[in-house]
């Protein structure tokens, strides 16, 4: 027997894959198949999660998730109502969302992850149902001019302040010790911004 479906895509606009917060999420579903289909309907999904997974000092499992985008739109079909029959051929199937602001960045860790990911599902009368699933990567862009713990203006914070002591010596020569202190006037710095370092 034949396979009907040939094609089963999610394609979005933006090819880079890279988004931030506050964009339009677009693109389509691209299905190409072989014969008539019968599809009870087309779902589409999208989601924003974070997941953590720690052991306590007792060895105990602790897991915890957070969704941050859980978003459900059919592309195809109604419930409640019959199949539809797609024709042989490519069929493309358009969707856009736009991403709620202040979405965590994507991040990969050893103790969890904050990822995004849109999946489909082809469902048939016959009980089949085809996925498929693409990764797309958010990026929220922090300012530090507008973070007061960088920019060591909280009441009571200091500037970033780090000193390393030496001590060293030798047999017939008394011992001493080199101390070296450094301060700097903020605690985080962007690309090309100079920064100043007084050493003591």
């Amino acid at each position: 027997m034949p396979r009907k479906l040939l094609k089963f895509l999610i394609l979005f606009d933006n090819t880079s894959l890279l988004y931030f917060p506050g964009q339009f999420l677009s693109g389509r579903v691209l299905i190409e198949l072989q014969d008539d289909t019968p599809a009870l309907g087309l779902h589409f999904h999208v989601v924003g999660e974070g997941v953590v997974r720690v052991r306590t000092p007792r060895q105990e499992r602790v897991y915890d998730r957070e969704y941050y985008i859980d978003f459900r739109m059919r592309l195809l079909g109604e419930p409640g109502q019959g199949p539809s029959v797609l024709s042989p051929g490519i069929h493309s199937f358009p969707f856009k969302l736009g991403l709620p602001l202040g979405l965590p960045s994507t991040f990969l860790g050893k103790h969890g992850w904050v990822q995004y990911y849109c999946k489909t599902a082809l469902r048939e009368p016959n009980g089949l149902t085809h996925k498929n699933q693409q990764v797309f990567i958010v990026m929220n862009p922090i300012d530090l001019n507008l973070e007061p713990a960088v920019l060591g203006t909280v009441s009571g914070q200091q500037t970033f302040k780090c000193e390393v002591e030496h001590k060293f010596g030798v047999i017939c020569v008394g011992s001493g010790a080199v101390v070296c202190k450094v301060t700097l006037d903020r605690g985080g710095y962007v690309s090309l911004l100079a920064f100043i370092i007084e050493v003591g």
